[in-house]
């Protein structure tokens, strides 16, 4: 499937949606690796004991 959306983005006419393409491919790499492998419980409220 990677090479379908690789193929589609180089392959449009406009290379403003290439640009598009590629910096929300790269916005959601950061922000994966911003928030790190253990994002279970991530939002989850404090319990108090």
């Amino acid at each position: 499937m990677g090479n379908f959306l690789i193929a589609g983005l180089t392959s449009t006419p406009a290379p403003t949606a290439v640009l598009v393409g590629v910096a929300s491919i790269a916005l959601f790499a950061i922000v994966g690796l911003m928030v790190g492998p253990d994002y279970d419980g991530m939002n989850a409220p404090e319990v108090k004991k």
